[in-house]
């Protein structure tokens, strides 16, 4: 019964969609810059800090003509039609970072894109910058758009039935898992995740799926409306991230007497405002512990540990880590009494 009920919801997930096939768009210079049109939806290409080039205007109009009505029908509803080229993306409070490709700013309702997106004209990469942020005005669409975030400030945000899926909150970026998520970036917060599975959703969707049937269904449905990219619109070398399992780094003590604190370092554990599990285990025994960040654990040595040498390990909900030696030197004094 429950193969068949597995079996049932992945066939749901994988049954044919409509498609999105919504042809090519116009790309028009002007004195500003360039213009990309396709029927009720235009964006203007703006020359600001640097001037928008014929071959960089021609690689926004490649990746524009792939995406589809429904996605540009919400970020139309926010006002967000300017894309700004500037040396470095202009964010809110100024610019930002050589490194830094694109930003998008929901206040002014506009995007950024940096000389660092361009380095060396790649249309994949701009491919994926523009689906990304225009993923990140997306669901500034689905909270109310331009007027909601001008009017809250960004205080209040979340797509709720999007956040539950990985996070306990949106402000607070607490993590249910460390897996379900097609980069380590879409880690960052809820609306990184939101913009990277968006983009993956487009360019490579049977790599959302892998990733997470949730996200993929969430994508279809509330985002999409049903609808799928064409083989044409996929870059199926845009591949996501593998599963990962906590790590054990090193341990405050190596040895100490049962009772003892013994501090845990490492990896992908759950901090204090996640959800999820720690359980800290000394060859098998449980014990007490206290996470006090993603990276550190205490732990207290169980009073059932034997003495000798023994094995220390971390498992959460996305399974064990490593194991590291400790030892374990016997009762501590004040058991002697």
């Amino acid at each position: 019964m429950r193969r068949f009920v597995a079996a049932t919801c992945l066939a749901l997930l994988l049954a044919p969609l409509a498609s999105a096939a919504n042809g090519p768009g116009t790309l028009v210079q002007n004195t500003k810059g360039w213009r990309w049109s396709r029927g009720a939806y235009g964006f203007d290409l703006v020359s600001r800090g640097s001037p928008w080039s014929a071959a960089e205007a021609d690689l926004m109009r490649q990746a524009l003509d792939h995406l589809p009505d429904v996605m540009l029908q919400k970020v139309d509803a926010t006002g967000t039609k300017t894309f700004y080229r500037d040396p470095h993306p202009v964010g809110l409070t100024g610019p930002r970072g050589p490194t830094v490709i694109a930003t998008t700013v929901i206040e002014k309702q506009c995007v950024s894109f940096g000389d660092a997106l361009f380095a060396g004209l790649n249309p994949d990469r701009v491919y994926f910058t523009t689906i990304h942020e225009l993923g990140h005005v997306t669901q500034y669409a689905m909270i109310g758009g331009h007027r909601y975030w001008a009017k809250f400030k960004g205080k209040v945000f979340g797509t709720s039935d999007w956040t539950k899926i990985s996070w306990t909150l949106a402000l607070t970026g607490g993590l249910r898992s460390w897996n379900g998520f097609v980069s380590d970036y879409a880690r960052t917060n809820d609306r990184e995740d939101f913009a990277e599975s968006l983009e993956y959703y487009w360019t490579n969707p049977d790599e959302l799926l892998r990733v997470s049937p949730a996200k993929f269904a969430y994508m279809r449905d509330e985002v999409f409306n049903g609808e799928m990219s064409l083989a044409t619109d996929r870059v199926l070398t845009h591949v996501a991230i593998q599963p990962v399992v906590p790590a054990l780094t090193r341990l405050g003590d190596t040895a100490d007497e049962q009772h003892s604190l013994v501090k845990c370092h490492g990896e992908r554990f759950m901090g204090p405002l996640d959800g999820g599990i720690n359980s800290v285990t000394y060859a098998g025994k449980k014990a007490l512990d206290l996470s006090v960040s993603r990276q550190t654990i205490w732990s207290w040595v169980p009073g059932s540990a034997a003495k000798g040498n023994l094995k220390v390990k971390v498992t959460t909900q996305d399974g064990a880590s490593n194991e590291l030696d400790f030892t374990v030197k016997g009762k501590p004094w004040w058991k002697f009494w």
